[in-house]
């Protein structure tokens, strides 16, 4: 692969005054910060001179015969003073960094010339990995001694992008089974599926701290965006040293080139088997696929048109995680269902089984995928067994269904089967097209206001009958009404709606109504 020069907007890195001040402490020199301006426009140090009015670009080192002027008028300059100094002779915008006045100015010009010799140098550093073959690696490698912590990067399915170094304390990656590429546990993705703290972080936009609840330690992090696009997160592990409060400038300016990178090269991780995933993305669609592609895809999996196959839809339980599900859990699924595709789809997991080459049942395949969707906090749609692999749109169309009327039926399970919610699907399909009270049978109708106009229960009665099946013996007793009042109430019945209850088909109808009359509120 060869390196691609990458056309970018960043200009060279700008300091504040909160880089100096940390600088020097770092380095054990004696000095007062007084912040009052965080904005990152230095690119150098000069000594101040009163012929010559200050630059904002440039932090300017005082000499103490000019201590005594007034630089109220200079605003957004800084300055460096020794010794004691009013601040009242400055500008509100102007932070100041005040030295012993035991120090010698050249060695406190000299020192904070190196100190931005250092961040300049960075800066090109980062330019040049930019444009290496490695360059998120190469980022994080050069950037060492910026930050004298451990760094890594992942991708929004929790994939390692970049960790040059590990040290101890920090997480142990697993591989994920189908890629063997390092990623973050699945069981501490879990862990913040349930912390509010980090589900609040993936909408920041700005560097930011994570606490040590979860890990120990302090992470500095920062999102990686592509516009509106969550691309994955660069972190810092507070493990070597303290952060310090100018980290958080250079992890802003970091987690630029890193987003710039991600961005123009399209550093996040592809399947190797990509092409087959859109191959599967199109029978989910419903696409007309061309007959000698669909066969060297199928030959390619050892599958065959006519096998039996079901189609899994897999979404989190909350929509506030739908940021964090994990395409390593891809691997998982395929690790415990030796015949199964899994893919994003839509934005939720979509999984393809061959039952056939499998060997295996519907029963089987949910059994084995129990703990991971539990432990995980996901729920699941299953279709019904079909029969033939152009079939799979419908079947996803099958899950989706499931899906939507489990959880809103508030059920329990971690997984709805269609065939429990098909009559559901059925009915609401009817009533989207005409009103649901005059869907039903209009004889129901006939015999509620009937009942509403005698104080009758012959509606409740028929509704009774059909549900029993037609068995006089257990309809009587439910309805706590002699067997001569129940053949009465079926007489009466018959003649009123002119009903015949020997009719299949009308006993159906009739039931159909009957729950249509019960879903409307």
């Amino acid at each position: 692969m060869q390196s691609v020069y990458i056309e970018h907007p960043l200009k060279r890195y700008l300091l504040n005054m909160q880089v100096l001040a940390d600088e020097l402490e770092a380095r054990q020199q004696d000095h007062v910060f007084h912040n009052r301006n965080e904005t990152p426009t230095l690119t150098g140090i000069r000594f101040y001179r009163r012929s010559q009015r200050p630059q904002e670009q440039y932090v300017y080192l005082i000499l103490p015969e000019d201590m005594d002027r007034d630089f109220r008028s200079y605003e957004n300059v800084h300055f460096i003073v020794f010794g004691r100094t009013d601040l009242h002779n400055f500008s509100f915008s102007s932070s100041i960094l005040s030295m012993s006045e035991d120090c010698d100015p050249l060695d406190v010009y000299n020192g904070l010339q190196q100190i931005f010799e250092k961040y300049n140098l960075w800066s090109k550093t980062l330019q040049w990995a930019l444009q290496s073959q490695t360059p998120l690696i190469k980022m994080l490698e050069v950037s060492r001694d910026i930050f004298e912590n451990p760094m890594f990067i992942h991708d929004t399915d929790f994939y390692i992008l970049a960790c040059p170094r590990w040290v101890e304390g920090m997480l142990h990656w697993e591989k994920e089974p189908r890629t063997g590429r390092d990623m973050v546990p699945l069981e501490l993705i879990n862990e913040f599926k349930l912390d509010q703290e980090y589900l609040g972080t993936l909408v920041e936009r700005r560097v930011a701290m994570f606490s040590a609840a979860i890990r120990g330690y302090r992470i500095l992090y920062a999102n990686l965006w592509n516009g509106d696009r969550y691309d994955g997160r660069v972190c810092v592990d507070e493990l070597e040293r303290p952060l310090r409060k100018s980290d958080y400038l250079h992890l802003t300016y970091l987690s630029e080139m890193l987003a710039l990178s991600l961005s123009h090269q399209k550093l996040l991780w592809r399947s190797l088997d990509s092409d087959l995933d859109r191959f599967l993305v199109q029978a989910l669609d419903g696409s007309n696929m061309d007959y000698q592609d669909q066969q060297a895809h199928l030959r390619y999996l050892s599958w065959n048109v006519n096998d039996t196959y079901i189609v899994l839809k897999i979404t989190p339980e909350s929509a506030q995680m739908g940021n964090i599900t994990p395409a390593g859990l891809f691997g998982y699924i395929e690790a415990q269902i030796t015949e199964g595709r899994a893919l994003l789809y839509r934005q939720d997991i979509a999984v393809v089984v061959n039952l056939t080459a499998a060997q295996t049942t519907t029963a089987a395949i949910l059994s084995s995928l129990a703990y991971i969707l539990r432990e995980g906090l996901f729920r699941m749609g299953v279709s019904t067994e079909l029969t033939n692999f152009a079939d799979l749109h419908d079947g996803y169309t099958q899950a989706s269904v499931a899906l939507q009327c489990g959880k809103s039926s508030g059920s329990m399970l971690w997984y709805y089967h269609f065939e429990d919610y098909a009559l559901d699907y059925l009915l609401d399909c009817g009533r989207r097209q005409i009103q649901p009270r005059l869907l039903g049978s209009e004889k129901l109708r006939r015999l509620q206001a009937y009942d509403a106009e005698n104080n009758t229960e012959l509606y409740h009665t028929l509704e009774v009958y059909l549900q029993l099946e037609r068995n006089v013996v257990q309809t009587a007793k439910t309805l706590f009404i002699h067997r001569s009042t129940l053949f009465y109430r079926l007489d009466r019945i018959r003649k009123l709606v002119e009903l015949d209850l020997e009719k299949e088909a009308e006993r159906l109808y009739l039931q159909l109504s009957f729950l249509l009359n019960r879903m409307e509120p």
